[in-house]
């Protein structure tokens, strides 16, 4: 069985949003898997400062960055999609957020 798949990855670097387009092929239980495609999106200025300040929003604004940044992500998929010529091949979207570095202050 193959699995056409895209993730998506985000971390404290902030140096952009990691989008691939993996193939996962399973064979009597053996998994292999290609990286057909990849990029990474540089975040904007705006983008950036938002997600540098996370930590730092109350929960109500947290959730609202949250939704937007969601929001943003579809986007980008999109914009993967579209600059791949991936219509109607991918099966699955994956990601695990963005990792937001808290520091403890002392």
């Amino acid at each position: 069985m193959i699995y056409r798949a895209i993730g998506l990855m985000s971390g404290s670097s902030l140096d952009g949003l990691d989008i691939a387009f993996v193939e996962f092929e399973e064979n009597g239980g053996n998994w292999t898997y290609k990286m057909l495609r990849a990029d990474c999106y540089e975040y904007t200025p705006e983008w950036t400062e938002k997600l540098k300040n996370a930590t730092n929003l109350n929960a109500l604004d947290y959730q609202l960055l949250h939704t937007a940044y969601g929001h943003y992500l579809g986007e980008m998929v999109n914009r993967f999609i579209e600059n791949n010529q991936l219509h109607y091949k991918v099966s699955l979207i994956a990601s695990h957020g963005h990792t937001t570095l808290c520091t403890i202050k002392r």
